[in-house]
């Protein structure tokens, strides 16, 4: 109200002969109200002297036009002049730099130990390795690794796992299924009609290379739920005689989908020891 002037118009003295545009804040590039780009010569409100050429109207009627279209603006200038009297908030020129100031400062919250005004923006998203799952039954997605994480840590089928300082860069999976605490478990599944029936997940390849591979999910149909060894969490290391380390999920998963229906595919997969796994599976 500082930065504005109150101009009471009354709306029965006909036309005020003015031309408004959109006012556009040039910092935040909001709608802030209507510009008043030119007055007619012998209007009322040149010989009133009520309006001069470069004001904004930013109020009418008490009515805030910040955040409204054009259209609306004018709607609601048409309205107003309805009423016997008109009171509309004018912004100078001179003011108008100070006003699309203020007009950010609600979007800022002001730091207490700086003291200074600071943009409510999100945080940066930092990328994190994406986790990809494939389906053996066909379907693919991606899962943001943010959400494999969470889904890690509340599903009790995937052991949780500290992240080895050494290598902050790996997944938490990274240490699962290592030597010295699994066993390795053989499981021959014959593909019937409804496929092997389980999910593999993977972080992406980096500069380790590829990633180890894990059981995700065993399915609700299929040759996996029906022999009922393959686990969640099992990390994945030979298929049919073959070495699958160093393989990307892809590779594997092209092994796994050439296996044609009623033939058999030899796993061998390795597992945590009891110790190790959660206590509810």
């Amino acid at each position: 109200s500082e930065m504005t002037k109150t101009v009471e118009i009354s709306g029965e003295g006909g036309p005020l002969g003015i031309h408004v545009v959109p006012f556009f804040s040039s910092l935040s590039g909001r709608m802030l109200g209507l510009f008043i780009r030119g007055i007619e010569e012998n209007s009322r409100s040149r010989r009133d002297g009520l309006f001069h050429e470069n004001e904004c109207i930013v109020k009418i009627n008490h009515v805030d036009l910040t955040d409204k279209t054009f259209a609306q603006a004018q709607d609601i200038f048409r309205q107003a002049m309805k009423f016997q009297s008109v009171i509309l908030e004018v912004l100078p020129p001179y003011n108008r730099e100070q006003y699309e100031k203020s007009a950010i400062a609600p979007l800022c919250f002001l730091d207490n130990e700086e003291g200074v005004p600071k943009t409510k923006v999100p945080p940066p998203v930092h990328p994190k390795p994406a986790l990809k799952t494939i389906n053996l039954s066909g379907a693919s997605n991606l899962e943001a690794g943010v959400q494999a994480t969470l889904q890690q840590a509340k599903s009790p089928n995937l052991p949780r796992l500290v992240r080895k300082p050494s290598s902050p860069s790996l997944s938490p999976l990274m240490g699962f299924g290592n030597k010295k605490n699994a066993k390795k478990i053989k499981i021959d599944l014959k593909k019937g009609p409804e496929g092997l029936g389980f999910t593999v997940v993977t972080r992406d390849s980096s500069v380790h290379g590829p990633g180890p591979i894990f059981v995700k999910n065993i399915l609700p149909k299929g040759a996996a739920v029906k022999d009922g060894r393959l686990q969640s969490g099992d990390r994945i290391l030979e298929v049919n005689g073959r070495d699958i380390t160093g393989r990307t999920q892809e590779e594997l998963v092209g092994m796994l989908r050439s296996t044609k229906q009623g033939e058999t595919v030899c796993l061998i997969v390795a597992r945590q020891e009891e110790a190790f796994l959660p206590r509810e599976l």
